[in-house]
């Protein structure tokens, strides 16, 4: 007869979505911490798991019963009467047999309903505990990070590149961290994917370079949310840059003998002038050593405020032209990313140079 008990699942676009009894039906007992966030696992140890509930109504119930939504939970439970106001404890035994990310339901049946009550439960299976302690400078609404941009400064074409994103939630509510806006060449995996109050957790961010589709530099600007409907504002945006290298230049040595050379005056900008004034500039010079001319094919800014000006875009051997820089420190001090300026050439030995700004 248990079987006329079970609640009915709902199939849309090949996901099975498992509606919370007490949404249909005010049920006797509810769960004291809504849906369960059974946190990191690990492979192949039997861990156990403490569902506390309430009898939320005015009349003594007891459990009839309880079913896990897969063979690899068991429940153990009191079957002591459970008068109005008091709770009891439901025990889960989760065996952990497969890696990865893991959504189950329990329903508990008790005297007083046909319906059960269903919790949900989430959590992952890991080889290694991970520990997600840390400093969480950066406030982005509700939540705390350790990262206020993600920069990925050496990519190959091909390459499936991960930054780490550690986040606390500060608020009173459970949280399901996403990145909003996430570009098409980027995709997030969360862990645990629900944060309870005050829990931490880690959000690797991945990067998919087969694609991208133009070498250089690649912006985009993504905004945590504490799930995909929260409003997106600049309290809460996390600009991502992008370095796709060019095909390296792989020559014999005496192509390479024969190659064009790039020397620099120096590899910093100094705009220090800008901590007393509210413009600076400075300047560098580029002279080609080499014996083929040198093409600077790229030159491109990670942030905006910076101005520069390029004399010659392509050097035949023994010349020389100047990169002219400067900026307005109150434009400069809009934007989070570190200031640089990225250059690419066609010296075997540096097609990519990152020119730092010190301000």
């Amino acid at each position: 007869m248990k079987n006329k008990k079970i609640s009915r699942f709902l199939m849309l676009g090949g996901m099975m979505l498992l509606p919370h009894a007490a949404s249909l039906h005010a049920q006797s007992l509810q769960t004291l911490q809504g849906e369960m966030e059974c946190g990191q696992m690990l492979f192949k140890q039997p861990t156990a798991i403490t569902v506390e509930m309430r009898n939320a109504s005015a009349d003594t119930v007891r459990i009839t019963g309880v079913e896990t939504s897969c063979g690899c939970t068991q429940a153990k439970y009191a079957q002591d009467p459970i008068a109005p106001g008091a709770t009891t404890q439901i025990t889960v035994l989760f065996d952990a047999k497969q890696l990865g990310h893991f959504d189950r339901v329990m329903r508990v049946f008790d005297s007083s309903s046909e319906l059960p009550t269903e919790v949900l439960m989430h959590g992952q299976v890991v080889t290694k505990i991970i520990d997600y302690t840390g400093e969480y400078p950066h406030k982005m609404g509700a939540l705390y990070v350790d990262a206020d941009a993600l920069e990925f400064d050496d990519v190959n074409k091909g390459q499936r590149l991960v930054k780490e994103i550690h986040i606390f939630n500060s608020s009173g509510q459970n949280v399901t961290p996403v990145l909003l806006r996430l570009p098409s060449y980027m995709k997030t995996e969360m862990s645990p994917r629900v944060l309870a109050p005050k829990q931490k957790g880690t959000m690797r961010v991945i990067l998919n370079s087969k694609d991208l589709h133009d070498y250089g530099l690649i912006q985009s600007t993504v905004y945590l949310g504490k799930n995909s409907a929260d409003k997106i504002s600049s309290e809460k945006e996390l600009p991502v840059s992008v370095v796709l290298l060019p095909p390296s230049l792989k020559s014999s040595g005496l192509k390479r003998a024969n190659a064009p050379r790039l020397s620099m005056s120096a590899r910093e900008i100094n705009l220090t002038e800008l901590q007393t004034k509210s413009k600076a500039k400075d300047e560098l010079v580029l002279t080609n050593t080499g014996r083929t001319t040198l093409e600077i094919s790229k030159l491109q800014l990670f942030s905006p405020g910076i101005q520069v000006e390029l004399g010659q875009q392509k050097l035949e051997p023994g010349m020389s032209t100047k990169l002219k820089v400067s900026a307005k420190g109150k434009e400069l001090r809009k934007w989070r990313t570190r200031p640089r300026i990225l250059m690419i050439t066609n010296d075997p030995d540096n097609q990519k140079v990152i020119i730092e700004v010190r301000r």
